[in-house]
């Protein structure tokens, strides 16, 4: 990520997060009030948000350190672009998920005295959580892509490994 782009902001991830909190709970109190069950959240769900975390940090750290430093065989321009974007789609990928579980989460809150219930949102908070760390780690990830600030005076243009996008 080059100087000029600050890239995606917490702000529009919160303001995503909870546009997506009460789209969903609305969505959800309108389909159980149709006399519908609400849906199962699976626990294997937790395994791709996880994943996902373990396959964008360690891209974006190889990005980070190419650029901060000299290594042997650095990232091309592609995949260090592709690193930021997927660092940015799960940094708002995540808060529109954790929107979505936690709106499963609350729907789940006035009958949590019965043990499948409180099974249920206990998933979703569990799911929300994970979401939420999907979230912030596409924000650490989009932070590691960054360029390093150039010399004001001008005398360091040195090529940053051909990772300044514009």
């Amino acid at each position: 990520m080059s100087q000029g782009h600050q890239g995606v902001r917490v702000g529009l991830a919160a303001v995503l997060a909870v546009a997506s909190t009460l789209l969903c709970w609305v969505l959800l109190t309108v389909w159980r009030g149709q006399g519908r069950e609400f849906p199962l959240i699976p626990w294997f769900g937790l395994v791709p948000l996880v994943l996902v975390c373990a396959l964008v940090l360690p891209a974006a750290w190889h990005v980070r350190r190419s650029v901060r430093t000299t290594v042997p065989s650095p990232p091309s321009p592609q995949l260090a672009r592709g690193t930021l974007v997927a660092a940015q789609a799960c940094a708002l990928g995540g808060a529109v998920l954790l929107g979505w579980y936690v709106a499963n989460t609350v729907v789940h809150l006035p009958a949590l005295d019965i043990p499948s219930v409180l099974d249920r949102a206990l998933r979703a908070g569990a799911s929300a959580l994970a979401a939420a760390a999907v979230s912030v780690s596409g924000f650490v990830a989009q932070a590691w892509c960054a360029l390093p600030p150039r010399d004001p005076d001008g005398e360091d243009d040195a090529d940053p490994g051909g990772l300044a996008y514009s």
